[in-house]
């Protein structure tokens, strides 16, 4: 059974991180360093908790992941220029293999002999960066669908979690590549880590798991109910304890050898932990992308919630008139990153409040039923977090439900236009409910009556939509000895019940 452990919570650097801090890693001096994909920066914290920021104009776009080496050096993964930065303790800052590296690096690794290795998600492919700044590309055709996550062993058998194939790939000193249970791993496996023995340990976002599997290839799933939701990250301590963190509870998990989980901190994490790491002490840090902090988890004591303030409410949300009588479809507009991930949004009539809809995410919209047709509405948002609801946003643009279903049909601007394939006739039909609208241009009566063209389509909601009637090659081919007569008729209807009908007279003249 999950438990909930009592732990001592503190928030680092507050408002001095850089912006949507997602990798993180530690020296020996028990400095912290987070990689900012908001900012374009790397920010390092002392023991002490004096912030400072490297680099600020010098790293490559959008850092996601972040390692260290034995002398201090500093390197991050950078997504969106395909590169690696190098900063010395110094702060000396250099950008390696500026050509080389795969498509949007995101997780990188050292191993012992300092060589750097990327995770590049959008060319299923690994760089390797050797001191010398040597770049070779690993197993460009091999490796599972979107790697993300990497790590390497103390052999230098490199491993990727691979989220878009549910799948870890093991790459040889040699070069040779296989893959591992690639289908018995929890969904999305993003974060990834290896234990003393060499079992690898993968945090799966999509199915709320961590996935164990050992030198022999076996999987087996760990916590498959009692992980916190989204994991991203992932770590392990000397004592072969598995830390997760946990991208939608603001949480952090903690597995024993012995399988026993337990929630650390629940709902005291800085928002949306992404990056995690342990120091020598256990002591938790995780980068916390939408509040732009770190925090520091330690055993013993009570939990302190770092949350100063609500969260700020979303902007007004759209609506539109439903497709059904009296009904309201309202879209939200999220709320920003900043202030977490929502988990639903409530809408609500400002006109009455007990007239509501909830949107669950992923879904964005939702239908308001039971209003008064013909009435004007207004409707506010509200964002429903892990532990907020926010404020209600300002009201929507008004707008007015069905309240007839008796149908409705204007038609206007019928224009003739002839091209090198035919001849079309081209209308605007408006419409006051959902339904079908078909039109036909016809010549003659009775037996010698003839089609010349026919178009249909539905519609989901009033409105005004243009109406495209092809008379084809043989239009066009008979505009070229006379004159064309028509009679354009355009049908309207819903489902069931009687159909709304308007017809109207056409002569499009001989064309050469």
């Amino acid at each position: 059974m999950p438990a909930s452990a009592l732990a001592t919570t503190t928030t680092l650097n507050a408002t001095a991180t850089g912006a949507d801090p997602y990798g993180i890693t530690i020296d020996s001096a028990g400095n912290i360093y987070t990689a900012n994909h908001g900012s374009n920066t790397v920010s390092k914290i002392t023991p002490s908790g004096l912030t400072t920021t490297l680099n600020n104009t010098a790293t490559g776009g959008n850092p996601y992941g972040i390692t260290i080496d034995s002398a201090g050096n500093i390197y991050t993964s950078n997504y969106f220029s395909n590169n690696v930065t190098r900063i010395t303790p110094t702060g000396l800052t250099t950008i390696l293999n500026t050509t080389a590296t795969g498509l949007q690096p995101a997780g990188i690794t050292i191993d012992s002999a300092g060589n750097i290795y990327t995770a590049n998600t959008n060319s299923n492919s690994v760089s390797k960066i050797t001191p010398s700044g040597l770049t070779t590309t690993l197993n460009n055709t091999a490796t599972g669908v979107k790697p993300f996550g990497i790590t390497v062993d103390s052999a230098g058998n490199v491993y990727t979690s691979n989220y878009g194939s549910n799948s870890v790939s093991k790459i040889t000193p040699a070069g040779v590549t296989t893959t591992l249970n690639n289908t018995a791993i929890g969904i999305w496996p993003y974060g990834i880590t290896i234990d003393s023995v060499g079992n690898i340990y993968t945090a799966n976002f999509g199915s709320n798991t961590v996935s164990k599997v050992t030198p022999a290839g076996v999987v087996t799933t760990l916590n498959d109910t009692a992980t916190g939701r989204s994991p991203l990250g992932i770590t392990i301590d000397s004592a072969g304890n598995i830390y997760t963190s946990n991208y939608g509870v603001n949480s952090v998990s903690k597995i024993t050898p012995s399988g026993l989980t337990t929630t650390l901190n629940k709902d005291a994490t800085g928002m949306s932990p992404a990056g995690i790491t342990v120091d020598s002490a256990g002591k938790i840090y995780t980068a916390n992308i939408n509040s732009n902090s770190v925090t520091k988890i330690s055993a013993g004591g009570g939990i302190g919630n770092i949350f100063a303030a609500p969260p700020a409410p979303p902007s007004a949300p759209t609506a539109r008139a439903g497709v059904e009588l009296a009904t309201v479809t309202v879209a939200v507009n999220p709320v920003s990153a900043r202030y977490g991930v929502p988990i639903s949004y409530t809408l609500t009539a400002a006109q009455d409040t007990s007239k509501s809809c909830l949107v669950t995410v992923p879904a964005t919209s939702c239908q308001v039923t039971g209003l008064t047709g013909g009435t004007s509405y207004t409707f506010t948002s509200r964002a429903n977090l892990n532990i907020w609801q926010t404020a209600v946003s300002s009201p929507s643009a008004a707008v007015t439900p069905t309240h007839s279903t008796t149908l409705r049909l204007a038609v206007r601007a019928l224009k003739a236009h002839l091209d090198k394939t035919g001849a079309y006739l081209t209308s605007l039909a408006t419409v006051n409910l959902a339904g079908k609208i078909v039109q036909t241009a016809t010549t003659g009566a009775g037996r010698k009556k003839k089609t010349w063209c026919k178009a249909a389509g539905a519609v989901n909601a009033a409105g005004s939509y243009v109406v495209k009637c092809n008379l084809g090659a043989n239009g066009r081919g008979y505009l070229r000895r006379q004159a064309l007569k028509l009679t354009v008729t355009t049908v309207f209807r819903r489902s069931t019940g009687a159909a709304v009908t308007k017809s109207s007279k056409l002569t499009i003249n001989r064309r050469r």
